[in-house]
């Protein structure tokens, strides 16, 4: 996928823009791709995986949930299946650079670190600022349930 096809794109989908679009362009390799190199987006991943959970637990701890409910939101919203399903309802999926060896098809775990990439590449961008991933999640549907409880 064309670099500058797929930043305004992703972009549109997460409504947000980059300052810095080398972040989401860095975000949308998988590993082994030719962009990407033999790790690709997973540095990026591990961050955004805290990062999501992070924001995940600062919204749900002000709520009236137990610790082991909230705990199962968390992992509710950040399985693998869950972020699978994202990227590929959201069209992300779509625009990964991925490995050749896969012939175009995208693994579960590579459109589940992509996602998680993606947030990582928000976070930095936005100089670290926690508001601009918390409505990054929303758009993407990730947001915690409201403050009800457990949703």
């Amino acid at each position: 996928m064309a670099q500058q096809a797929a930043i305004p794109a992703v972009q549109a989908i997460l409504g947000y823009t980059f300052d810095d679009p080398e972040l989401l362009w860095s975000a949308l390799h998988a590993a082994g791709s030719p962009f990407g190199g033999i790790d690709g987006n997973k540095k990026m991943a591990m961050l955004g995986d805290t990062v999501l959970r992070l924001v995940l637990l600062v919204d749900l701890i002000p709520t009236t949930a137990s610790r082991g409910a909230i705990n199962a939101v968390i992992d509710s919203i950040v399985s693998n299946r869950n972020l699978t399903d994202i990227c590929t309802n959201t069209g992300i999926a779509h625009y990964i650079n991925g490995n050749l060896s896969h012939f175009g098809e995208q693994s579960p775990r590579t459109k589940t670190a992509t996602i998680e990439a993606i947030l990582a590449a928000v976070y930095l961008d936005s100089g670290r600022n926690i508001e601009n991933v918390r409505t990054t999640m929303a758009s993407l549907g990730l947001a915690a349930p409201a403050a009800t409880g457990t949703g």
